[in-house]
């Protein structure tokens, strides 16, 4: 009985024994997502991305560049290869050409110029009668009042001249009017056929580079079709012309390859035009052997008539 007691009454101070339960671990703290303005460009992560979805992501990017390169690549071809055309232009604008191998007479030459070159640049209003020059004065002492005639004036620059110019609206004459200065071209008016021009001393026709001076001193230069006066003569169908007007440096030395013996070249009256007594002296020693006389001498010029 004693003992009983002492198992039902344990002894003062000592603690009841509890069963083991799991101590308490430490939680984590909860974790907070934070909100705020996502960007709109983001990059992706290169450490833990798949390759398959590495080059997704990048297969973008790689391409803007190749295209990118691809088009200032074609960019710069393009300026240069505009450079290099314009460079070779301005070359073109200031080379001379001799066209050696085309003859005077050349037939695909003549259509050339007769086709393409050749065109009546007719007047917006009609012009005023001119008045009759000492020129015509000697032509109707030579041969009579000549209607439905052929003329050539062939000259670098200038106007019209007042002799064919009468002849054309008087006596209604036609020819062909050539002038190498481009802007004395353009100015032609009539119904003569223009021509923009040069004469060339030579036997065949040549390209060169015609300088025009402006009004404020500044000259710009353009290409001129330099031709044998036999290659316009044979264009215009003037080979037997009434009046033949030439002039410029260029002129002695194209009468000298004008085919004289041809039964086809016939020119009736031929004036050169020009103050140059050495260059007239010349002239007139070559016309006097291909049967022709000085029928008038004037102070610009000397006029020279077919032996009958």
């Amino acid at each position: 009985m004693v003992i009983k007691k002492i198992q039902e009454n344990p002894l003062p101070g000592a603690t009841q024994m509890e069963p083991d339960k799991p101590k308490d671990l430490p939680q984590s703290a909860p974790k907070t997502t934070v909100t705020g303005p996502t960007s709109r460009f983001s990059f992706p992560s290169l450490t833990k991305t798949p390759p398959n979805e590495l080059y997704r992501k990048l297969l973008p990017a790689i391409l803007f560049v190749l295209t990118f390169v691809t088009v200032m690549t074609m960019l710069l071809i393009y300026m240069d290869t505009v450079a290099l055309g314009a460079q070779q232009f301005r070359l073109n604008m200031s080379r001379d050409y001799q066209l050696a191998r085309i003859p005077a007479e050349s037939a695909t030459l003549v259509a050339y110029v007769r086709q393409l070159h050749l065109a009546p640049r007719p007047p917006k209003s009609p012009p005023p009668v001119p008045s009759i020059t000492d020129r015509v004065e000697v032509l109707d002492k030579l041969y009579g009042e000549i209607y439905n005639g052929t003329f050539v004036e062939f000259m670098p620059r200038g106007g019209r001249e007042p002799t064919t110019a009468y002849l054309e609206t008087v006596r209604d004459w036609r020819g062909v009017v050539v002038r190498a200065a481009p802007r004395d071209f353009l100015a032609l008016r009539g119904t003569a056929s223009a021509l923009n021009a040069c004469l060339s001393p030579t036997t065949h026709p040549s390209q060169v580079s015609y300088k025009e001076p402006e009004s404020s001193g500044i000259s710009f230069s353009s290409p001129v079709l330099c031709l044998p006066l036999y290659t316009v003569l044979l264009a215009a169908d003037a080979a037997t012309a009434d009046y033949a007007l030439i002039a410029g440096d260029s002129a002695p030395a194209a009468l000298t390859h004008l085919p004289f013996n041809e039964p086809s070249v016939r020119l009736q009256v031929i004036e050169f035009r020009s103050t140059d007594m050495s260059a007239r002296n010349r002239t007139t020693e070559f016309l006097l052997g291909k049967n022709y006389t000085v029928a008038a001498e004037f102070r610009d010029g000397v006029m020279y008539a077919l032996k009958k």
